[in-house]
């Protein structure tokens, strides 16, 4: 690891920046909701059947259904979602779900961990 990171923190202007906010993409929508909110306790923001948004401080945890990946997904936002893409390839990952800028862009890490890789915006 110490040659990756070593690698990484030599690129200017290009970074990794995790975000509050985790996915949880499932087939079995109301199950999930009912857990994470009556058996975790994290309270309902939202009234969206489509993607239910969870409080879970200091998480945003967001319901979603899916019938094509299940599991956590992470959110990392980034300044050249190309790029970014290209990097992770590059050191094991795999694209799981490419759908471009402002869109679900999931790779998949060399340990199993899915992220949504974000294009950051000057709001952002």
């Amino acid at each position: 690891m110490k040659k990756l990171r070593s690698h990484l923190s030599k690129r200017k202007g290009f970074l990794f920046r995790k975000r509050p906010n985790v996915a949880v993409r499932t087939q079995q929508v109301s199950d999930a909701v009912d857990f994470y909110s009556k058996v975790l306790g994290f309270s309902n923001r939202s009234t969206n059947p489509d993607q239910t948004d969870l409080d879970a401080n200091p998480l945003n945890l967001f319901i979603i259904e899916d019938p094509e990946i299940s599991g956590p997904v992470m959110e990392l936002f980034v300044d050249d979602l190309e790029q970014a893409r290209d990097e992770l390839l590059a050191h094991g990952c795999k694209i799981l779900r490419w759908r471009g800028k402002g869109q679900d862009c999931y790779i998949q890490d060399p340990f199993g961990v899915v992220f949504n890789l974000w294009e950051s915006t000057n709001s952002d």
